[in-house]
């Protein structure tokens, strides 16, 4: 096993550093970025590539890009990618987690099913509809809200 001070994909079989690259592509998706640039930026990933070259299971990621992503996707920390190359447990994505917390709230409901807004569109609108502090009323309007932002960073 690799030195435990440092982290990089170096050292672990290619089947661990597949699933990582595999759990990462899952979790960047679910969060609402279709797109690996759009998640470099958002992350802080100065090169795509280092992106493309930890979700295709390469064997020289090192602990920067590790890290970086690990902070920007929900639900994981810097530990994550070690605990997934290791073989220990992939974090649920935000809509696993969103639709388990709306099967305990309402097991009838389904999180697709919400009156006014149809279907969730993305990761960021998964995490406000299971922000349950709030009522349902403003979690719509922050829902709202954000597709208005998509719409215009689209228009741009």
């Amino acid at each position: 096993m690799p030195d435990r001070k440092q982290i990089s994909t170096t050292g672990y079989p290619p089947e661990a550093r597949v699933r990582l690259g595999q759990a990462v592509a899952k979790a960047r998706i679910a969060a609402g970025y279709k797109f690996r640039t759009d998640f470099a930026r958002a992350a802080g990933v100065k090169s795509q590539r280092s992106l493309q070259m930890l979700e295709q299971g390469d064997e020289y990621v090192g602990q920067v890009i590790l890290f970086a992503v690990a902070r920007a996707l929900p639900n994981w920390n810097e530990d994550t990618p070690r605990t997934i190359l290791e073989g220990g447990p992939i974090p649920p994505t935000v809509q696993e987690t969103a639709q388990e917390a709306a099967q305990e709230t309402a097991p009838t409901a389904s999180v697709a099913d919400i009156p006014g807004l149809g279907q969730l569109r993305d990761g960021v609108e998964v995490q406000l509809w299971a922000i349950k502090e709030l009522d349902e009323e403003t979690r719509k309007a922050y829902i709202f809200q954000h597709r208005a932002r998509v719409a215009q960073e689209r228009a741009i």
